[in-house]
């Protein structure tokens, strides 16, 4: 059962982000459900995670897959219903899982009912809970992009003659943060999922709420990233946020035991850490997106661990992720021919064993692949706008895989995305019967985690190692039971690597059984070798 009384939980969980529409389907329809997710409630406990982070259920027209919201106080009947939601909360809380709602406040549905108010007329009650600007001719506002539709932001509003702001498509206008009933509106739905029993939020675009409120131009870019050719320094993260933030704070401590975690827009991990707020009265975690896009390498991702380190307040808790619903997933994106697998190991135990709260991604422990979709089969409006491209993200979304039956045994019907062609071999079912499998990699990390305080809580130092080795040692100290030392050792390369290690006994190891005895001196790390040492 959940304790209500341990309001530090986030700090020892493994989260699992569950993708509702591609999880698990119950009723046939080739789209998964609440109902699909609590069959699989057992699955979660299996593997080791502690809390699921479920991406938007909201009533919604779906024009962005459930990003889009058109009322915040009841699930889409694509989904299932509102008592399916607490079904699900209750058997996951019975399992001790805590469930995480996804929530969508920079933006709502154009059909939501308060912009159809607002967009009624300019004397509406609602008119100023989203963003306008008169309509003097043809031209836009500004220079503001619309990021899914690679054009103006800005779009036309007959019936007041004014141009509305949507920075994702034309069916997500923009709130009016600075609107004082606005915000009591989207609090009072935050109290709704509180006190039905969510343990708390991951926050969309958080750091996107607030405009400029001079609405300037952004400036130019030379980046010739679509959507990028300009700094985003007035349409988004601005420094209004913070306050709203607290407000946020305020809400989830007043229920002892709920937590926040916002997406920033960007990968500016200064702007990641300041989310906490100075005195940790911000945001519980929020994402730093800098260490997910690091590319493969040793180097780079122990200088963005560091950095992270060094910039979060000194009593904030930091997170790590490598993939989600909006980026390529790690396993492809850091595969190297028949070392893939072994990357991917490699990934998991950095993962799991950083100092902070780790964010999986549904298929992430079984290696799911981002297959290029045909045209034909996409669904993502970014993916539709940018063709031929790639750079939508259906790929990362596609069905789970969970045997070699009809459709992966995701669903009976035809699924809203095509399933991954490797699925009859790459599966849970095949992988969790065996024993060398990266299912079980990950559950025995899960397992190995949850057993090693010093995992969780310790401290970490970074060791000397050489080129292509990142390692370090976490240290954990308790009056019961002394010092524990851990070592992690782990070879980015695929060359021989020669390291120093101390007495102990191994832990986790790709070449080296659990319960090995290892003697103090040089010893050679095998390509992609993973190492994990207790000292002592």
């Amino acid at each position: 059962m959940i304790d209500r009384r341990d309001s530090n939980w986030w700090k020892q969980a493994v989260f699992y982000q569950v993708y509702p529409r591609s999880f698990k389907d119950s009723n046939a329809d080739g789209i998964g459900d609440l109902k699909g997710i609590q069959e699989k409630l057992d699955y979660f406990q299996e593997l080791g995670v502690d809390a699921l982070w479920i991406s938007p259920f909201f009533k919604s027209p779906m024009k962005d897959f459930g990003y889009d919201i058109s009322d915040y106080k009841d699930v889409d009947p694509i989904f299932g219903s509102l008592e399916d939601f607490q079904s699900l909360l209750t058997a996951a809380h019975e399992r001790g899982l805590r469930i995480v709602v996804d929530l969508v406040v920079n933006h709502s549905s154009d059909e939501h009912p308060w912009f159809k108010a607002a967009r009624s007329s300019r004397t509406d009650p609602r008119h100023d809970w989203y963003l306008w600007k008169p309509r003097t001719g043809r031209r836009p506002p500004n220079n503001w992009i619309s990021l899914f539709e690679q054009r103006s932001a800005w779009y036309p509003n007959e019936a007041t003659g004014e141009w509305y702001l949507a920075t994702f498509t034309r069916n997500q206008p923009e709130f009016n943060w600075r609107n004082p009933e606005l915000r009591e509106a989207i609090y009072d739905a935050t109290r709704f999922w509180l006190d039905l029993g969510a343990d708390g939020f991951r926050m969309d675009v958080a750091t996107a709420y607030f405009k400029d409120a001079e609405f300037r131009s952004n400036p130019f870019s030379f980046n010739l990233v679509p959507n990028l050719l300009q700094h985003h320094i007035y349409d988004r993260n601005r420094p209004e946020i913070f306050g709203v933030f607290k407000d946020f704070r305020a809400i989830a401590d007043s229920y002892g035991d709920r937590m926040l975690i916002g997406e920033t827009h960007g990968l500016d991990p200064v702007l990641a850490a300041s989310c906490h707020g100075n005195n940790c009265d911000g945001l519980h975690m929020a994402f730093n997106f800098d260490f997910l896009y690091r590319k493969w390498s040793a180097r780079l991702f122990r200088e963005s661990a560091e950095r992270w380190y060094e910039l979060l307040p000194s009593s904030a808790w930091p997170n790590f992720t490598l993939s989600n619903h909006d980026q390529p997933r790690h396993y492809y994106r850091y595969r190297s021919g028949r070392h893939a697998d072994a990357r991917a190991r490699v990934a998991a135990t950095m993962l799991l064993c950083l100092r902070g709260t780790p964010f999986l991604y549904y298929g992430e422990e079984i290696g799911m692949n981002c297959e290029p979709l045909p045209k034909a089969s996409l669904r993502d409006p970014l993916g539709v706008a940018t063709w031929p491209l790639r750079i939508g993200r259906d790929p990362e979304r596609t069905p789970m895989q969970w045997d070699d039956s009809l459709n992966a045994g995701f669903s009976p019907a035809s699924p809203w995305l095509p399933v991954n062609a490797d699925y009859r071999h790459k599966n849970v079912a095949t992988q969790k019967t065996d024993p060398d499998s990266l299912w079980n990699w990950y559950a025995d990390l899960l397992r190995l985690r949850k057993s090693q305080p010093a995992l969780i809580t310790g401290t970490l130092t970074w060791l000397d190692v050489p080129p292509e080795v990142m390692a370090w040692k976490r240290t954990e100290r308790r009056q019961s039971e002394g010092k524990q030392d851990l070592l992690v050792y782990l070879n980015f390369s695929g060359k021989l690597k020669t390291i120093s290690v101390p007495v102990g006994t191994v832990l986790q190891g790709t070449r080296v059984a659990a319960g090995e005895r290892i003697n103090a001196g040089e010893r050679t790390l095998g390509p992609y070798e993973v190492l994990v040492v207790s000292q002592g």
